[in-house]
């Protein structure tokens, strides 16, 4: 008796923790390489990095982020001296105004080995004048995990300290050696920390290398370079994403965070997809999405809320959707906007509402699908759009404060490239192409990123689909043409 009474206390025990780690989140440094050699790649990578903000602050909304750039020079700024440094735009935060809240600091060459041992600097808080920012600490939850999440294409090491490309020790890059890599193994030893790498690579090396500092987990299965300093040595797979440039498609982010998030909280996810009308809130178009619940969780809500991008307030949208499994979509009209704002920038935010082992949580989303800074900018009707384009402000923050920040424009084109007809459908359709394609690919997808169709088309006006063998849901019709134009329209089959 005494043995079982024992037994069930542990088991008791064991669940209080359980329920703790459930609630847990993670702290998550975003180091981005801001060298001369990524100028060409620096946007595409900025806006996979605002994405992916989005995903991990929606996988749990206990997960903090904060982002940092390295480089060895300011960026458009004289340099009279150039060395390993970093720039913090913010400590770890939770808010996604803050934590989109970044721009390109730094320039010329890349030393990660050395910037990661400025960013523990900032974790204990010791004074290095090479963190050039105004916030130079990272105050970290030491009750939570510690992610390091690095977007480069840093070479293994070439060149000199100034300019140089250096994924591993300046000082002692003898491969295959634990001094190499002596700042990355102190963050996996002493700090816990889980690493994951997406990396352009332009050799073999630099590859393994890579590899060596991501840690086990992932689907890499590839060549690593051996050092007896880690303490996963050798071992696969691991969470290394190589890549041929920084355009991220949603799969691509999501593969990312599914390895990198702890879905010991609960495991549920939502996303969704609105495309942005951008000043009117007469015509909003589709909020349509799907969700995930992993097993033996019930079901909560899914609610919609306007953000306020400038002051973080938040307005309920009548948002009742159609739900087919776990795809979900609906039209809004006025009347889903009781207080509908009349000046500022706004975000949609997604909330799913569900509960594990009688402990409820939450998932958040944002907008996922085309990726804009802003969904509503209620100012710029007052900006007389051209009836061909609109164009807005690529700042979802104001950043007058900012002398380096140099505001770019971006045009939206309103004609859709093709039309699907009938939409809904039943399972067959037509893709009616508005604009003269020589030849290119349909690729269907649902909305987890699994192709369900896929045809080549050559000069044609008209393209027949038929998905009749396919689920109820929503379809994301993408046509590639011949030249990498890449265009993107919604389906659903009922």
């Amino acid at each position: 008796m005494k043995k079982a009474f024992l037994f069930l206390l542990m088991t008791f025990l064991m669940s209080l923790n359980a329920l703790k780690s459930q609630s847990q989140g993670g702290d998550y440094v975003i180091i981005m390489d801001n060298s001369g050699s990524i100028t060409p790649y620096y946007d595409d990578m900025e806006k996979s990095v605002h994405r992916l903000v989005d995903q991990i602050l929606g996988c749990n909304e206990k997960n903090r982020v904060s982002v940092v750039h390295y480089g060895t020079g300011l960026h458009n700024q004289g340099n009279p001296t150039y060395a390993p440094r970093i720039y913090i735009e913010s400590d770890f935060t939770n808010d996604p105004t803050t934590a989109h809240n970044f721009t390109r600091r730094l320039n010329v060459g890349d030393h990660f080995h050395e910037a990661l041992g400025l960013v523990g600097n900032a974790i204990d808080n010791i004074s290095n004048i090479n963190i050039v920012s105004p916030q130079t600490t990272l105050n970290r939850d030491y009750s939570q995990p510690l992610k390091v999440v690095v977007f480069t294409d840093g070479g293994r090491g070439a060149g000199d300290l100034n300019a140089g490309s250096y994924l591993v020790n300046y000082y002692n890059p003898t491969m295959n050696t634990a001094a190499a890599f002596s700042n990355i193994n102190d963050f996996k030893v002493n700090r816990k920390a889980i690493f994951a790498v997406v990396h352009m690579s332009y050799d073999t090396a630099s590859r393994e290398a890579g590899a060596a500092i991501a840690s086990v987990g992932g689907s890499y299965m590839g060549n690593i370079e051996v050092q007896p300093g880690d303490p996963q040595n050798n071992n696969i797979p691991r969470m290394y994403y190589p890549r041929t440039n920084f355009v991220m498609s949603d799969q691509d982010i999501k593969e990312i965070v599914i390895d990198i998030c702890d879905y010991s909280w609960g495991g549920g996810s939502v996303q969704f997809w609105h495309e942005s009308n951008m000043c009117n809130l007469n015509s909003v178009q589709s909020v349509y999405g799907n969700y995930y619940l992993p097993p033996g969780a019930n079901f909560g809500a899914l609610k919609l809320f306007l953000r306020d991008i400038a002051t973080g307030n938040e307005v309920p949208v009548d948002y009742n959707p159609t739900f087919t499994g776990t795809d979900f979509y609906e039209w809004l009209t006025t009347a889903a906007f009781p207080s509908p704002p009349t000046s500022g920038q706004h975000k949609f935010i997604m909330r799913l509402y569900y509960e594990v082992g009688g402990v409820q949580y939450i998932a958040t989303s944002l907008n996922q699908y085309p990726f804009f800074p802003i969904d509503f900018d209620m100012s710029c009707s007052k900006m007389a759009p051209s009836s061909s384009s609109k164009r807005i402000q690529n700042d979802q923050i104001d950043r007058n404060a900012d002398p380096n920040h140099v505001k770019k424009d971006i045009t939206v084109t309103e004609t859709k490239q093709f039309q699907l007809s009938p939409n809904p459908t039943q399972g067959t359709f037509k893709i009616v192409l508005n604009k003269a394609f020589e030849n290119g690919t349909v690729d269907v997808t649902d909305l987890s990123g699994n192709k369900v169709y896929t045809t080549s088309f050559k000069q044609q006006k008209e393209i027949d689909v038929d998905l009749t063998n396919q689920k109820e849901g929503i379809y994301l019709v993408k046509i590639i043409s011949n030249h990498g134009e890449i265009y993107t329209e919604k389906l659903i089959k009922k």
